[in-house]
């Protein structure tokens, strides 16, 4: 089920993403409804119906800023993953009231994947924003941004650019571009990279499980989960960063650490 949960994101590894170019179209009228139980009874029914462009004018504009991408062009995404997948059904498991503004809702989602059936629980955000409810796939409730400054010429660039709050922590979306002439990685099998972040209420770490190579003159981004993170970020340090030389080998004293926001 991990290709319909991870559509658009990636919860509990760092990946690095190569950016997506997709072509536009006519301008999607977002839908906002009155209660939470009709826009998750809405989600529900075009999810099972695969009427995507519904489902997506459902999204919140929290979820759209964090994605970075217009409604559609989500659209075209979620299509694009969903060649391969059929929801038998969508089914409500529980709505938890955060406050009056926000709640926690559980779905079930019955699939078959490659002709493998799955069964799994989903979180989403309920959120009501001024002009009715909205859902959040992933339980994204807010999307912060942050101010990028401008790459430095010849090097490696990283740059923390979207927070986005869960129930459970946050995601962090940093971007990369590698303006030099060397290829990279991101932690070996025995040195893994960490991505650690300073908040107003303590440290909090991530760890890449698998290396990460970065190609030379290259632009990217990767998504990290922080568990459990809370407080406004201070500071995000990624840790183990080595040079490869021209046969891909590690460069071990190239080792270094880069700090991609410092407030």
């Amino acid at each position: 089920m991990k290709k319909i949960k991870r559509l658009l994101t990636i919860l509990c590894l760092v990946s690095i993403i190569s950016i997506l170019l997709i072509g536009c179209g006519k301008k999607v009228e977002m839908v906002r409804v009155s209660t939470s139980e009709e826009v998750l009874e809405l989600f529900n029914k075009y999810n099972t119906e695969n009427n995507i462009e519904e489902m997506v004018k459902l999204y919140s504009d929290e979820y759209i800023d964090y994605i970075g991408y217009d409604a559609n062009k989500i659209i075209n995404m979620i299509k694009n993953n969903r060649k391969d997948a059929t929801i038998n059904s969508s089914t409500t498991k529980s709505i938890e009231e955060i406050n009056e503004n926000l709640k926690k809702a559980v779905v079930n989602i019955n699939a078959i994947i490659n002709g493998e059936e799955t069964n799994e629980d989903y979180v989403y955000a309920l959120i009501k924003e001024e002009d009715g409810w909205s859902i959040s796939p992933d339980g994204i409730s807010e999307c912060i941004n942050f101010d990028v400054p401008a790459n430095k010429e010849k090097e490696l660039n990283l740059n923390l650019m979207k927070e986005a709050v869960l129930f459970d922590g946050a995601l962090i979306r940093v971007d990369l571009y590698n303006d030099t002439s060397n290829s990279y990685i991101f932690g070996t099998k025995d040195d893994k990279t960490q991505i650690i972040v300073e908040t107003t209420e303590g440290t909090f770490t991530s760890e890449v499980e698998e290396p990460q190579e970065i190609s030379k003159r290259v632009k990217s981004y990767f998504i990290a989960k922080i568990q459990d993170l809370k407080g406004d970020i201070k500071k995000v340090t990624v840790t183990s960063i080595y040079e490869l030389d021209k046969e891909g080998n590690v460069i071990v004293d190239s080792k270094r650490d880069i700090v991609a926001y410092n407030k």
